[in-house]
């Protein structure tokens, strides 16, 4: 009897303050990732040097397409070793249309909605 004698609106607020206290701390890291995400987006934004696509061709072994300057590169990326392939003109590349970006929220409401339906 000992074990349930405490109060029911005790356990309610215990399980509330727990409740706002995990959705504090998740917004706050969601936060602080995404400043440090842009901090180091913003660090190396030169615009000069982007990676194009890249593409795995065995583990740890990747060939990309780099864009230095108006320049386009194929490099050969190891896990010890980068090695120049060579060049590659503008109008050989197959550019991606890319779709507009989608909120996190439009994305997660949208799968509520599907859900639902």
């Amino acid at each position: 009897m000992i074990l349930l004698s405490s109060s029911r609106g005790s356990d309610i607020a215990q399980l509330l303050t727990m409740l706002i206290i995990f959705v504090v701390v998740l917004a706050a890291s969601v936060w602080v990732t995404k400043w440090i995400g842009n901090y180091q987006k913003n660090q190396y934004a030169s615009g000069n040097i982007e990676v194009i696509e890249s593409a795995r061709v065995a583990p740890n072994k990747w060939v990309e397409i780099v864009r230095v300057g108006n320049k386009y590169k194929v490099l050969a990326v190891c896990k010890d070793t980068v090695t120049y392939l060579g060049d590659i003109d503008e109008s050989e590349l197959k550019r991606q249309e890319t779709s507009d970006k989608k909120s996190f929220s439009d994305v997660l409401s949208k799968a509520f909605s599907d859900k639902e339906e």
